[in-house]
This record gives C-alpha cells, sequence and structure tokens, in this order.
C-alpha cells in the first residue's frame, strides 16, 4: 500500500507534541516535529488553560509536518472542557483542572445535593456524622448514575463551582464541548462529544450509554449543553479553508481519535491477551484493567475505581494517580536555584543514593510547589529521614510512587483472573528506575511498551478509520514491528516487600 501520514497532537498537562507518522503497510516511523511547553495560569484567584497559545502551536505542528497528511487527531488529558454561546464562540478559556477552588469541600458539597439524606434527618445522629453520611450516600448515587469515582476535578464538580460562583459564564452558554473536541471544532467546525473523554466528566453513564440525566437534574446541569457521544474515528470532515490555507494543509482530514489520553495509550498496549493489567505513566499515572464490563459494588467506590471508556466502546477500570508531575515540579525547582538537570542526570543521581529510606504519599503533592521543602518537611513531621541531597529527594519520588502503584495493584487485584503481569507505557516506561521500581514494588514482571504511547494510540485508531488495519491481531503485529518492548522481573523484593509496610503506615 502507499506511505499513509497522519499527524497525532498529543497534548499532556505540561507540554504537547505532534507526532508524524509514516505507515508503509506494516510498521510506523514515528518523527517528532513539534514539541511546544503550555502550562495554565492563574487570572483572578482562578486556573485557565491559554487555549490560543494551544491552537497556535498546533498550527504550527501542521505546517511542520511537511508531507502531505491524509489524517489529524488530537487528544488530551481528561475532565475538562470549553463553553460556547449561540454564535459558536468561546465563553472565557477553559478552565484548569488544577484550579484551587475544585477541593474536595466543593465536591462534598455537591455529594450532598445528590443524596437523599441530609444532615439533621437522623434523630441521635451529630451533624458531623450526618453530613459523612449524606456525602457517602451522594457519592454511591453518583456512582450508579456513571460507573465513575468521585474526584474532586471532575466535570460535575467544576460546573456545580461555577453554578455557584460564576453563574454569568454558564448564561451564556450554548454548548459545552471536552477539550479534545473543543480543538477539533475549531479546526473542523464539528460539535460533538467522543466516547472515552465523555467518561472522564462523572456525566456520562458508562453502563446505559447516555448522558445520566437524572443526576445533571438533580444539579441544574442542563443536557441541552451537550452534544451526542460517538466513538473514536470518527471522520470531521476537511480542516477549515482559513485554517488550511494558513498551515499549507488543503483536504487534510480532521479524524476523532480517542479523546482521553489514557485511552490512546492503553490503545497502544502491545497485548496479545484480551484480558491485561496496564499502567500509563506520564504527568499522570493511570493504572487498570481491560475489560467487557463495568465493575461494580461499594469496594470499587471506596478505592476510586473508575469505569472509563476505551477507544473502542469497552471499559477500562482506571485508578488516577498523580505520576511523573512530581518529578518535572522539582525539577524545575532544582533549576530555579540555578541546579540545571536533565532526566538522565536526575536518575543517576537518585540511583546512587540508599534505597528505600524515606516515602511520601504522592496523593498529597497535586499543587505546585516548593518540593524540596514540601518533602523534607513531610518526612521530618513523619519521622522518617529527612532526604539530604537531589539525589535523595527524587529517589523519595520514584520509590514512593511504585509504592503506590502497588497500593493501587492490590486494590485491582481481586478481579485480576489473567496471568500477573503489567504491561507499562508512557513516558515513565522509558525511566529506567521507574520501571524497575515498579516491578521490584509489585513483585511481578513489567512489560514496557511505545514511550509515546498516546500518540501511537492516537494514530492507530486514525489509521484503522483509514482503512489500514481491520482486527486486534492486525493492530498488535503493526505495534511490534513498529515498537521495541523490554521485559523486566522484581528484585530484592523482601526489602521491597517490608519497605511496604512503612508507606502503608503513612496512610493510617
Amino acid at each position: 500500500m502507499a506511505t499513509k501520514n497522519v499527524l497525532a497532537f498529543d497534548l499532556g498537562a505540561s507540554s504537547g507534541r505532534g507526532m508524524l507518522a509514516r505507515f508503509d503497510g506494516e510498521k510506523i516511523t514515528l518523527e517528532e516535529v513539534h514539541r511546544f511547553e503550555h502550562n495554565f495560569s492563574t487570572l483572578h484567584g482562578h486556573a485557565y488553560w491559554n487555549f490560543l497559545s494551544l491552537m497556535d502551536a498546533m498550527k504550527t505542528g501542521m505546517r511542520k509536518s511537511g508531507d502531505a497528511l491524509s489524517g489529524v487527531g488530537f487528544d488530551t488529558w481528561g475532565v475538562d472542557c470549553g463553553l460556547l454561546n449561540r454564535e459558536g464562540d468561546l465563553v472565557g478559556m477553559p478552565g484548569s483542572y488544577r484550579d484551587a477552588a475544585l477541593d474536595d469541600e466543593n465536591m462534598r458539597k455537591a455529594l450532598m445535593e445528590l443524596s437523599d439524606l441530609h444532615p439533621g434527618d437522623e434523630s441521635g445522629v451529630s451533624v458531623r456524622a450526618a453530613m459523612e453520611q449524606a456525602v457517602a450516600n451522594g457519592e454511591k448515587y453518583a456512582f450508579e448514575q456513571t460507573g465513575i469515582a468521585s474526584l474532586a476535578y471532575n466535570t460535575l464538580y467544576k460546573l456545580y463551582y461555577m453554578q455557584k460562583h460564576m453563574p454569568s459564564m454558564l448564561e451564556q452558554t450554548d454548548k459545552i464541548l471536552m477539550l479534545p473536541n473543543l480543538i477539533e471544532y475549531f479546526f473542523s467546525g464539528v460539535k460533538h462529544t467522543e466516547y472515552s473523554i465523555a467518561s472522564t466528566t462523572q456525566l456520562y453513564n458508562m453502563q446505559k450509554k447516555c448522558w445520566a440525566e437524572p443526576l445533571m437534574a438533580k444539579l441544574n446541569i442542563p443536557k441541552r449543553w451537550f452534544t451526542d457521544v460517538d466513538l473514536a474515528g470518527k471522520d470531521l470532515g476537511v480542516l477549515r479553508s482559513d485554517v488550511a490555507a494558513e498551515v499549507g494543509q488543503k483536504g487534510l482530514h480532521i479524524i476523532s481519535a480517542p479523546g482521553h489520553d489514557t485511552a490512546c495509550a492503553v490503545a497502544a498496549v502491545p497485548a496479545k491477551e484480551d484480558q491485561y493489567t496496564f499502567l500509563s505513566c506520564g504527568t499522570w499515572s493511570l493504572m487498570g484493567i481491560s475489560s467487557q464490563t463495568m465493575l461494580k459494588g461499594p469496594e470499587i467506590i471506596r478505592d476510586k475505581i473508575s469505569n472509563e471508556g476505551t477507544w473502542d466502546g469497552g471499559y477500562r477500570p482506571t485508578v488516577n494517580i498523580i505520576g511523573l508531575w512530581m518529578q518535572n515540579e522539582i525539577k524545575r525547582n532544582f533549576a530555579a536555584m540555578g541546579r540545571e538537570y536533565s532526566f538522565k542526570q536526575l536518575a543517576q543521581m537518585a540511583e546512587q543514593e540508599k534505597p528505600l529510606q524515606s516515602f511520601i504519599r504522592p496523593d498529597d503533592f497535586m499543587q505546585p510547589g516548593d518540593y524540596p521543602t514540601k518533602i523534607r518537611e513531610y518526612c521530618k513531621q513523619t519521622n522518617q529521614p529527612v532526604p539530604a541531597t537531589d539525589g535523595a529527594l527524587i529517589r523519595c519520588i520514584l520509590e514512593s510512587l511504585a509504592m503506590k502503584y502497588r497500593q493501587v495493584y492490590l486494590s485491582l487485584k481481586p478481579y485480576i483472573t489473567w496471568e500477573e503481569k503489567l504491561y507499562m507505557v508512557g513516558g515513565g516506561a522509558q525511566n529506567p528506575l521507574l520501571r524497575q521500581y515498579t516491578a521490584n514494588a509489585l513483585g511481578i514482571p513489567v512489560i514496557t511498551g511505545a514511550s509515546e504511547a498516546t500518540a501511537v494510540g492516537n494514530v492507530m485508531a486514525q489509521l484503522k478509520a483509514l482503512g489500514c488495519y481491520e482486527t486486534s491481531q492486525e493492530k498488535c503485529d503493526i505495534l511490534a514491528a513498529s515498537f521495541e518492548t523490554r521485559e523486566l522481573l522484581p528484585q530484592d523484593t523482601d526489602a521491597w516487600d517490608a519497605a511496604y509496610e512503612r508507606f502503608q503506615a503513612l496512610y493510617q
């Protein structure tokens, strides 16, 4: 077959890249044509994405691609969205999930409104206990309606906050599009919502495959704000003529990729099995299992397991974990203090340090800040050795992250009926320490796949839409021919088992 050229834009929460994929009928060759940093900005106390800069960066990537492109697709992180008025224009910049206002207190208020219980209903129960019961009842209701774990930054709680504190923005709103679909709209003119990104909102009923109208009605969220939901692979038509002339890509088709970057990463997992366990590790880490059915029950709610969507309409029960954000943030801290390190240097420094000394709870380190000080203060307060060097700080982060993976893996283990091994993809799979620490902590083999997994999954969805392959076996053959895999076996498991007890004690 003639070579097909497609462009995948993979936008992470701190950087984006345009990856040009050339497919010759047997294997994919990837070339990074444009990489760009981006971040949220804080204005009037709230965090917003620099959407116009993002659009300009993607136009630059299209321009740099050169070769005639058959398709372009976009994937991003989950939960964030943009508001459009009746004329189809943006109502403000898209807000960021890192907005400090999207905290547990805001979520708890929303869950209490979803609850059938209200503080004061139960005689002989303290107000505090009644509130906890109401929150738990609301969380149970939200899960029953959606199959998604309650996390403070979910789209549901963002809209709840906006109703209370930014009502004028919602008064102007005609349609809400998730971020990858918002990008597609401004390049194609088509408004739609892709299944995998819809699953991150906690507004979509994953079992019935429709918007969760009863839940939305309880919080006065109009269903008319949302479009129909479709699967990845939809051809949205050609690039708008004005943009096509600007970037030199006439006739370029916008192909709806799996909108959520994790769905893209899972599409790139080099597993021949129908059922497997995966870890996608980048700025965020997401661990889960492949499944054709939803996981249900009180343990699923307790363990924050979300039945998010796959690119082909299935389920990937997943747990969200903070990822290499912590390493990226402390790297920026070091640079601000005049110590510039490459990621390779950070790994070398960490490797020289004594193992399994101190741990942090990764969940507590989501917000930007002075990480050297924050980590040292945490270790001091928890009576652990205080990391004295930059290398010790990095080792603390990576070992803590591996221990968190173990904690999450144990919550998923009751549902794993297949061979215990972990497919690890994404940038973290290329970190020699993190991938080995993960094998050590879990005590099972770790098989690494493409480092650019999200871009690869984006590409695979486009190639299927273009008719380049049909079956899952053909997909696996293409992945095997294109990208190297590596198997790591666990080491020093007795020491890691003993250290895990100390890590777990931090959660008591």
